[in-house]
C-alpha cells in the first residue's frame, strides 16, 4: 500500500518536529549536566534535517522516475567531494591542534555533516533539474 503525497509529506514533517524536540531535550540535558557535545547531539540534529528534507522531497521521490534517480545520483556525486573536503579540513584542524575531539565526537561530526550534505544537495538538485 502506497502513501499519498500529502500523507507522506505530513509523516516526515511530524517526524521531523518530534526528532527536533527530542534533540533539543537531549541537547538541553547535556548542557545542564556540563557535558555538552558528547557527539550524539549533532546526529539527532542531522536526523531532524534529514526528515525535513524528505518531507520536501517525498512527492518527487515517490514517483521513482528517471528524474528522481538522477537527483539521487548527482546528489551523491556532489556530496562525495564535499565530504572529502570536510575530512581534509578536519585533518588540518587536528594536525595544527586547533581542535581537540575524541574519536566518537569526530565520527558523530562526520555523520552529521554527511547527512546534511547529502540531503541538502538533493534539495538543491531537485530545484535545478
Amino acid at each position: 500500500m502506497q502513501m499519498s503525497s500529502k500523507s507522506g509529506r505530513r509523516f516526515f514533517l511530524i517526524s521531523g518536529f518530534i526528532i527536533l524536540i527530542n534533540s533539543l531535550l537531549i541537547g538541553f540535558a547535556s548542557i545542564s549536566t556540563g557535558k555538552f557535545f558528547v557527539g550524539h547531539e549533532l546526529v539527532f540534529l542531522g536526523t531532524t534535517i534529514l526528515s525535513f528534507c524528505l518531507s520536501y522531497l517525498y512527492p518527487q521521490f515517490k514517483e521513482n522516475d528517471e528524474r528522481s534517480k538522477r537527483i539521487r545520483e548527482r546528489g551523491m556525486f556532489f556530496s562525495y567531494f564535499f565530504i572529502l573536503g570536510y575530512m581534509a579540513i578536519l585533518m588540518s584542524l587536528f594536525q595544527f591542534e586547533i581542535i581537540d575531539l575524541n574519536g566518537y565526537q569526530t565520527v558523530s561530526l562526520l555523520i552529521t555533516l554527511t547527512i546534511i550534505t547529502v540531503f541538502t544537495s538533493f534539495i538543491v538538485l531537485s530545484k535545478r533539474l
